[in-house]
């Protein structure tokens, strides 16, 4: 069973990246967006990348209460390395780097309680 889990979050997180490079494979995008909206079209696809680093690391969860803290601090950061691919590929704006420190901050939290659960 943890091979499984394993394999998927390999191609969930695989597939995580593609999307965030390249959004418009499933989506379609219009062509007056800007780059503002472009990154955050991007974040979208963290999720999948987070979910991702959840099945790859985090197959061996016996509490639900450290599992749910590891799920949500593996989202964060997968959204947090998403946004970091759209500032570095559509530029730098002040409100992402806003939204970032606190996608961040929220990373510290959800590590914080998953390490004192654990």
């Amino acid at each position: 069973m943890n091979l499984l889990f394993k394999i998927i979050g390999i191609i969930l997180l695989i597939a995580g990246f593609v999307l965030t490079i390249k959004p418009n494979l499933i989506t379609t995008i219009p062509e007056s967006i800007t780059s503002y909206q472009m990154i955050e079209q991007r974040v979208m696809w963290g999720i999948l990348i987070g979910l991702g680093i959840f099945g790859i690391f985090h197959h061996q969860i016996d509490s639900w209460k450290p599992g749910v803290f590891a799920l949500l601090s593996a989202v964060t950061l997968g959204i947090i390395i998403a946004r970091i691919v759209g500032l570095l590929m559509d530029g730098f704006f002040l409100q992402q780097l806003w939204w970032l420190l606190i996608e961040a901050a929220a990373l510290l939290v959800f590590g914080f309680f998953y390490w004192k659960l654990k």
